[in-house]
């Protein structure tokens, strides 16, 4: 009875660790990113600090959106996995129910 299947999964330890430091990198990315075009646009077109300024809030708005959409992705995976769970467990308590009633009808 102590199947790989029936024991739970085991989490790696690493694994808050890469979603945390997947998250940091996500959000502070396009804000350097965004830096470095505010940058380039200013050398360019020497447009002062307005366009810096609107590249810094364009990156900051990126990193908040990825900051939500990582989160929401991994929950849905997560739920999809759960439902997947309870299926097969659904499944299992079904033909074990199937099985004891056709045994308690062979001694009756």
């Amino acid at each position: 009875m102590n199947s790989k299947k029936d024991s739970p999964k085991k989490e790696s330890p690493y694994k808050y660790l890469t979603i945390i430091t997947q998250l940091a990198i996500s959000t502070v990315m396009p804000i350097i990113l965004m830096i470095f075009v505010g940058k380039a646009l200013n050398y360019f077109f020497n447009t002062g600090p307005m366009v810096m300024i609107i590249c810094i809030l364009l990156g900051v708005i990126a990193g908040l959106r990825e900051l939500y959409e990582i989160p929401m992705k991994m929950n849905m995976k997560t739920m999809a996995y759960n439902k997947r769970e309870q299926e097969e467990y659904d499944e299992k308590k079904e033909k074990e129910n199937k099985k004891d009633s056709v045994n308690k009808n062979e001694n009756d």
